[in-house]
């Protein structure tokens, strides 16, 4: 039995794209090999989600084989309901290249053209999940192709007539667009939508043209939105609501790599979010919530790989009790 058929209600349902990260591990030879790491921003948020003991499931569509598998398993694993992943036929699995600075910072290059998430359907929506899940979380990338775009607006639409809430992260990937502008556009599509946004600082400016973190929130926000946090990687982050602008200073930790930094940020601010009664929430709330999802990221960044390593609490907590 899945996690969805367990509860009367889902607290997130992540829709959008599961990747196999190919990430280099170079060998005491000299050899430059490649493990295969199951991850994919929405499907690391949904991992994410259940592995603070939230109930989570996971809206996609993977390729037939060994992959598609992988990361089917690795999501079940981690206590994500992933009875809403379809399986396509043909299409096969997007990957993801990944190349990894001496500083941990991480560059992609996508293999999508034809992949399985890309035609994710309306027809493959789970209506009745959706209708009953607490927040809806979706990306910007699954906006870029016509299928997958159709469903995701779909499901948001379904969300709000139903009176659930719409989490966004932007998480451009430049490498994957010719049209910068059309990336931008797909960015802006997915803020519209949105009551909670986050996005880095990168992203902030090239939604808003400002690289100043308060004028890029004055111009991102929206009458719908009660929350976007801006991510400022080891710095820290910025939380704005209607009422408040928190500043959360950010961990020295040592880094392994940045892959899926951003995601158990997203995962541990929903997790946050919907321990609190949000409409009370103060300022201090407002930190210890920020605090808690900065932690989680910089967990993130001591660790390999992304799907399977989302911290758990207690690795959180860890960490906040080291940092006082």
């Amino acid at each position: 039995m899945s996690a969805i058929e367990e509860f009367a209600r889902v607290d997130v349902m992540a829709l959008g794209e599961l990747v196999i990260d190919l990430i280099p591990a170079p060998q005491p030879d000299g050899v430059l090999l490649f493990s295969a790491s199951p991850g994919g921003a929405p499907g690391n948020v949904a991992a994410g989600i259940a592995r603070l003991g939230l109930v989570s499931g996971m809206i996609s569509k993977v390729g037939p084989g060994t992959l598609g598998d992988l990361l089917v398993e690795t999501l079940a694993q981690a206590g994500v309901a992933t009875a809403s992943i379809a399986r396509a036929a043909t299409e096969p699995t997007a990957l993801a290249v990944v190349s990894v600075a001496a500083n941990g910072d991480r560059d992609f290059i996508l293999y999508r053209n034809g992949c399985a998430d890309a035609n994710l359907a309306v027809e493959d929506l789970p209506l009745a999940q959706l209708r009953t899940c607490r927040i809806l979380h979706v990306g910007s990338l699954s906006l870029a192709t016509p299928i997958s775009a159709a469903a995701q607006r779909r499901a948001v639409a379904l969300v709000r007539e139903s009176g659930g809430m719409i989490s966004a992260d932007v998480n451009f990937r430049p490498a994957l667009w010719r049209d910068l502008d059309a990336m931008r556009a797909t960015g802006v599509e997915a803020v519209a939508n949105a009551d909670l946004v986050k996005v880095s600082t990168e992203e902030l400016e090239t939604l808003t043209g400002s690289a100043e973190i308060d004028a890029g929130a004055k111009a991102l926000w929206h009458p719908d939105l009660k929350l976007l946090a801006v991510t400022r990687n080891e710095a820290g982050a910025v939380l704005f609501t209607p009422r408040h602008r928190v500043e959360i200073a950010g961990f020295s930790v040592p880094v392994v790599n940045t892959v899926g930094c951003g995601d158990a940020f997203t995962a541990a601010l929903l997790a946050g979010l919907l321990e609190q009664e949000f409409a009370a929430l103060d300022e201090r709330g407002l930190h210890r919530i920020g605090r808690l999802a900065c932690a989680a990221g910089a967990v993130m960044a001591g660790l390999a790989g992304a799907m399977a390593s989302m911290p758990r609490r207690v690795d959180i907590e860890a960490l906040l009790t080291r940092a006082g």
